[in-house]
């Protein structure tokens, strides 16, 4: 357009065109990918063309089928969020319930004359609970 000599405000409206302009996205259906947020339409699907935007509705469509999507990737990410918390959560509770568990065969154990086994429920009792207390200081980095 420019070597045919277009005025300014019409090289101004169609701008060049670019291979990333051409590409599709599977972006929307590909899991594991995080880069959604620089996912934008190319700019020639914004441009208003007289009476184009109002006459078809395939563009409303467009636009229409584009936010859904952009709303179910927004939707899924909350989701993953949620579940990453209370997985998080689960884990905690496990190492915590078995902190527990171990500590009262420990009590058990110590009146008995068995050594070995004592020593051993010690060592678990030991490992869970410190288990239960890292999670327990890499939720609250989390959670600052």
């Amino acid at each position: 357009m420019i070597a045919l000599g277009a005025r300014p405000e019409i090289l101004e409206q169609y701008q060049e065109l670019q291979k990333s302009h051409l590409t599709t996205s599977t972006a929307a259906f590909t899991q594991g990918v995080h880069d959604h947020q620089a996912s934008q339409l190319p700019w020639f699907w914004s441009i208003d063309i007289p009476r184009d935007t109002s006459s078809k509705s395939w563009l409303t469509e467009f636009y229409r089928i584009h936010w859904l999507r952009a709303k179910a990737r927004k939707d899924c990410w909350e989701e993953e969020e949620e579940l990453l918390t209370s997985e998080f959560q689960w884990v905690i509770n496990y190492f915590q319930h078995h902190s527990k568990c171990w500590q009262e065969k420990y009590m058990e154990h110590t009146t008995a004359n068995t050594h070995g086994t004592t020593c051993y429920v010690a060592r678990q009792w030991a490992i869970y609970d410190h288990l239960a207390e890292q999670g327990e200081l890499k939720w609250q980095q989390i959670n600052l």
